[in-house]
């Protein structure tokens, strides 16, 4: 079937009675060439297609990827300084003078002849912002509430005053 192709439009091999022949042996051949080419071209632009699809699921991977290890890496840091703190907080338990801090700040424990002062800690920032919203909001009440005062006044000065004659 390979040789009957080559052979069908080989015109060199062949000669030709009609030159009508000849033109639509040439003919066949160009679309023959220009359908090989089309063929190549398509399968080129899918092969690309088909890369830049993976090559962007795959970038998007390891974007995500990076963005995990930095997180991990925070977190490996901070786990290490909490070890470093517990590990010298461990050598200090033994520490006789340590043991009393520690009894005095979480117990409230004295010494004989010491005397405890306690002093009321001061609002939390959270309960400072919420006192200062419902001043505000008090504060807008009052003036909407005396501005309806003054427009009723006004609206009942008008139907009393008024005479039409």
């Amino acid at each position: 079937m390979a040789n009957k192709r080559r052979t069908q439009y080989d015109t060199r091999e062949v000669h030709w009675d009609d030159e009508e022949m000849q033109k639509r042996v040439e003919e066949r051949r160009r679309k023959s060439i220009s359908r090989r080419r089309r063929r190549k071209l398509l399968t080129l632009i899918l092969v690309i297609a088909t890369f830049s699809v993976l090559a962007t699921m795959c970038g998007k991977d390891i974007v995500r990827l990076k963005a995990e290890n930095r997180a991990l890496k925070k977190q490996q840091v901070a786990l290490e300084q909490q070890r470093e703190e517990l590990q010298e907080e461990l050598r200090n338990a033994n520490n006789q003078e340590y043991i009393r801090e520690q009894a005095k700040k979480q117990l409230n424990l004295l010494n004989p002849g010491e005397i405890l002062f306690t002093f009321e800690e001061e609002e939390p920032e959270e309960e400072a912002e919420q006192a200062k919203e419902t001043e505000e909001t008090e504060k807008t009440e009052k003036t909407e509430n005396t501005e309806k005062e003054k427009a009723e006044d006004s609206g009942n000065d008008k139907k009393d005053g008024g005479t039409d004659g």
